[in-house]
This record gives C-alpha cells, sequence and structure tokens, in this order.
C-alpha cells in the first residue's frame, strides 16, 4: 500500500508541475491528464499510478522541452493514441478478469454500462422532444402524470450518466440508472404512443404485444443496472485477493 501511495503522490506532483511550468497551456495539459485518469479508473490502483506516472512524465518532458508551442503536437499524439490507450486497458482488464469472482463481468460491464447510460438518455431526449412537439400542436391526448414520470426519468438518467463517469460512485449510478431506465422505458413508450395518432392506432391494434415487450424491455434494462451496482458496489478486484490461501500443513 505505501509503494501505490507514493507513486500516486508522484503522479499528482508531475502532473501540478507540468500546469505551473507552462499555465498558457494548462488545459490542453489537463484535458490529456483527464483522459488518462478516465481509461485507468477501474484498473487496480498500482497500475493505474504507472500508467499516470508515465503519462504525466511525457507530458512534462515535451513542455520541458518545446514549451507552449508542443499543444498542437501533444492533441494530436493524445487523439491518435485513443487506439492504443484503449487497447492497453483492455488488456489490462483481461489480465485482471482472471482473479475476479465468478458471475460476473469485469471485462464487458465499464463498455457496456456508458453504452446503456447514453442510449437511455437519447430514449428519454427523443421522447421528450415528441411529447413536447405534440403539446406545441395541440395533438396530446396523453396523462400528465406519464409525461412528468418520463421528464423525472430523464433527469435520473442524466445524473445517473455522470455518476458513472467517477469512479468510486458507479455503484451508485447503476441504482439510480435503473429507477430511470423503470420511468423512461415504462412510462416513456406510453408517452411515445400518445404523441401521433399513427402510434395510438397501432398500440390499439396489438396491446397484448406492445404491453409484454415493454414489461421485457424495462425488465432487462432495470436488471442490467442492477447488476452493474451490484458489481461495482463490491471492492475492486485483483488476481492477488482471490488467490486461494495455502493452508499450514498438517
Amino acid at each position: 500500500m505505501t509503494a501505490v501511495t507514493l507513486e500516486s503522490d508522484e503522479v499528482l506532483e508531475l502532473e501540478a508541475s507540468a500546469r505551473r511550468q507552462h499555465t498558457a497551456a494548462g488545459r490542453v495539459d489537463a484535458a490529456v491528464l483527464a483522459w488518462g485518469r478516465w481509461y485507468t479508473a477501474d484498473l487496480p490502483d498500482d497500475v493505474a499510478a504507472e500508467r499516470r506516472a508515465e503519462l504525466a512524465s511525457d507530458l512534462f518532458e515535451e513542455r520541458a522541452h518545446s514549451g507552449a508551442g508542443a499543444s498542437g503536437s501533444i492533441i494530436w499524439r493524445a487523439i491518435r493514441g485513443v487506439p492504443a490507450d484503449l487497447a492497453w486497458r483492455g488488456a489490462r482488464l483481461r489480465r485482471a478478469s482472471l482473479g475476479a469472482p465468478r458471475g460476473t463481468l469485469p471485462l464487458a460491464m465499464p463498455a457496456l454500462a456508458h453504452l446503456a447510460a447514453i442510449s437511455l438518455v437519447a430514449w428519454g431526449a427523443f421522447v421528450i422532444w415528441r411529447v413536447a412537439n405534440s403539446m406545441l400542436l395541440g395533438t396530446w391526448h396523453g396523462a400528465a402524470d406519464v409525461a412528468e414520470l418520463t421528464v423525472v426519468g430523464l433527469a435520473l438518467a442524466v445524473v445517473g450518466s455522470w455518476l458513472l463517469l467517477v469512479a468510486r460512485r458507479r455503484g451508485m449510478a447503476g441504482l439510480v440508472l435503473a429507477v430511470a431506465a423503470y420511468l423512461l422505458i415504462r412510462f416513456g413508450t406510453y408517452a411515445l404512443v400518445d404523441t401521433s395518432t399513427t402510434f395510438t392506432e397501432f398500440y390499439a391494434s396489438s396491446t397484448a404485444q406492445m404491453v409484454l415487450l415493454n414489461r421485457l424491455a424495462t425488465g432487462a434494462a432495470v436488471l442490467f443496472f442492477l447488476s452493474m451496482s451490484l458489481w461495482w458496489a463490491g471492492p475492486a478486484s485483483s488476481p492477488e485477493a482471490s488467490e486461494p490461501s495455502k493452508e499450514a500443513p498438517r
């Protein structure tokens, strides 16, 4: 634990030194360092600290050599290096997943969680836009509570997506997104049906099928976000922590 703490302190010092030496380029440096913190957030502390130290050291050395004029090169290198950074992250996640508890999703969960959260926000925004447009045109005949619950669901989805960006808040993010998914899919579908005559007629002609699909989609989304919450609620697993303890010979 001491070694990890020292490495983390060194990373912070290198980052602070880079920003102090070239304050004019602070925003570029901060963005690159923030990217490094993001794609190492779910990794073991020692691995993440070492990677961030390498990034901060490289950034500091380039600033020391080229000064504020290095911003263009740094931005280009950061963009060009995104695939390599993600490949490196995937390799470390696969290594960490070898010792993860059975039944969890250590490798696929981070990417799926962000994709699902973005999809949920996009769905909620689309439904709200349709409802608002229908109200402006005077064609809205749905219940007020359906629209209100959809708005609440979208607000929760935005909050959950923001919490998802904070590594230590992802367990809470899963719970918030589970509630948001229930509201947006369950009531958002009904709100969408009430936005036009065509949707209403289609729903009326296939009510049983639509209700079944609505329940299945709602349940699948809620279960996914709950499983995400359970995965991130526990302590981060590592191969060393999951190795079976060696019993003393009898």
